[in-house]
């Protein structure tokens, strides 16, 4: 899905004043200078399109890392020139364990759903990965606001058990608030993708150009539809309870060329620590 934001934003958007933190590790975000000759390169990571920004007169690659990355040396590919060479830029990865997170859901068929539920989670599943890959040629910005003030309930990474069974590790960061809480859009973009899902409740995808995506579940109310431009700060939604939840909260990831990444390096103020 290819998405052009309003003129505005791209406008906006080239202003762009800060960088994520990197962190070298599965689950984060790796900063690659670019040389003046590869500065508008295609590049890619395993086979996704990487993100390209300016910032401080520098041009940089900014590329998420899987969790499911394993540690060592990793590289992002390019040609250049009229002969389409190939030229790599290499990076290398550190392991970083994260913690174990045991949760009790009183709503067994949201761990263990049942028969009928398949046809759903299925469907579901394929429109989450096609927004999770949604892509455009406009420059986010990556001065981030926190989406909601809260509590830090969830952090990336953990490993999940629900009802003594092991689940994919948490893909986002969790913040808990009341019932009505106000979300605020981190940054301006466009809404890629809206609904009711059978484990996420209400949820919401936001493109922010370049393959930056920004996700938000558990929802008790979306104020936004598809395809409408976001502002920066602008009310998106309400902080719920639907879906997979012991209680109500945000639960707020993002992506980057595909892959979902630790949300705290998109913050000045890190809430988890």
């Amino acid at each position: 899905m290819h998405r052009f934001l309003p003129l505005l934003i791209l406008l906006f958007s080239f202003n762009t004043s800060a960088l994520p933190r990197e962190s070298l590790v599965p689950g984060g975000v790796a900063l690659l200078p670019l040389e003046a000759n590869s500065k508008d390169v295609a590049f890619e990571f395993r086979g996704r399109p990487v993100l390209r920004t300016e910032y401080a007169g520098q041009s940089y690659a900014v590329v998420g890392l899987p969790l499911s990355l394993k540690p060592g040396e990793h590289a992002i590919e390019g040609r250049i020139g009229p002969n389409q060479a190939l030229i790599k830029k290499f990076f290398t990865v550190v392991d970083k364990q994260y913690t174990t997170q045991h949760i009790t859901i009183k709503d067994k068929r949201k761990v263990n759903p049942e028969k009928r539920d398949y046809t759903r989670i299925s469907s579901e599943a394929k429109r989450k990965k096609k927004a999770a890959a949604d892509w455009t040629e406009s420059r986010p910005d990556l001065n981030f606001l926190l989406p909601v003030d809260g509590i830090m309930t969830g952090s990336y990474g953990r490993r999940r058990v629900f009802n003594g069974q092991p689940r994919r590790p948490h893909s986002g960061m969790d913040i808990a608030a009341p019932k009505g809480t106000a979300i605020q859009a981190p940054a301006d973009g466009v809404v890629i993708e809206s609904g009711d899902f059978f484990f996420s409740g209400n949820m919401l995808y936001i493109q922010h150009g370049q393959g930056l995506i920004t996700l938000y579940a558990h929802l008790d109310r979306i104020d936004v539809q598809i395809g409408e431009g976001i502002d920066k700060g602008q009310v998106i939604g309400t902080v719920g309870a639907t879906g997979r939840v012991t209680g109500p909260h945000l639960h707020w990831s993002v992506g980057l060329n595909g892959t979902w990444v630790d949300p705290a390096l998109f913050l000045s103020d890190d809430p988890g620590q």
